[in-house]
């Protein structure tokens, strides 16, 4: 009699642990799903840091074009999104993908702006993914799709471009290795080459000629 009430115990006992067991798989498995459902709106185009080649910057872009930055209008709560954005408005002085006028304007979550914002009166190349189903966008790999347009040499009269990273793995994947190939331009891919190896800042034109001969591919 007392092994089997022994027994029972300990089958009770059982039956409860698994059940307890069960009961947190379930529970873990719905907050990892509100949290996907929470960060849903930002997804594929907030924080996405992964090493990109100028190849694979170009190609993940919707949009690639150079411009000046001439309005930024911040809402706490986007209509389209309900969310806190930023709404820039650029006027394009060279359209290079996926840009058919004179004039764009695109909109980020504001949290994607405070490293990656622009300022009014700033040239810039950028290379912006496609929108969200909100409307949103950012800058492809988040910083490294964005490049300031700097005045140097004589007279500050060259322009020459830089992001964040300095243009350093523009021209090799810092992770995967790949490097990228502009057509038959020996020398272009070589300059480009060198200015990524060195973080050096690239000139604008090379740059822009680079940018299109991968666009057409």
């Amino acid at each position: 009699m007392k092994n089997f009430l022994l027994k029972k115990s300990f089958n009770l006992f059982r039956t409860i642990f698994l059940s307890l067991i069960i009961c947190f798989i379930t529970l873990s498995s719905c907050f990892a799903q509100a949290d996907v459902r929470r960060v849903e709106p930002v997804h594929n185009f907030v924080f996405d840091s992964l090493p990109l080649n100028l190849e694979e910057i170009t190609d993940s872009a919707d949009r690639v074009f150079a411009g000046v930055c001439e309005t930024i209008e911040s809402l706490e709560k986007d209509p389209a999104s309900n969310l806190p954005v930023v709404k820039y408005t650029f006027t394009v002085s060279e359209a290079i993908k996926g840009v058919t006028t004179d004039k764009i304007t695109f909109t980020q979550w504001k949290p994607t702006a405070v490293d990656a914002g622009y300022e009014i009166g700033q040239k810039y190349v950028i290379f912006l993914y496609p929108d969200s189903r909100l409307g949103l966008t950012s800058p492809v790999g988040y910083m490294q799709g964005k490049f300031e347009v700097e005045k140097k040499g004589s007279n500050r009269g060259s322009e020459y471009i830089r992001n964040k990273l300095n243009n350093v793995g523009l021209s090799k994947n810092l992770r995967t290795r790949k490097r990228i190939s502009i057509g038959t331009d020996q020398f272009l891919n070589d300059y480009i080459n060198e200015c990524s190896s060195s973080g050096k800042s690239i000139r604008y034109k090379d740059f822009i000629k680079a940018v299109k001969g991968l666009s057409r591919r």
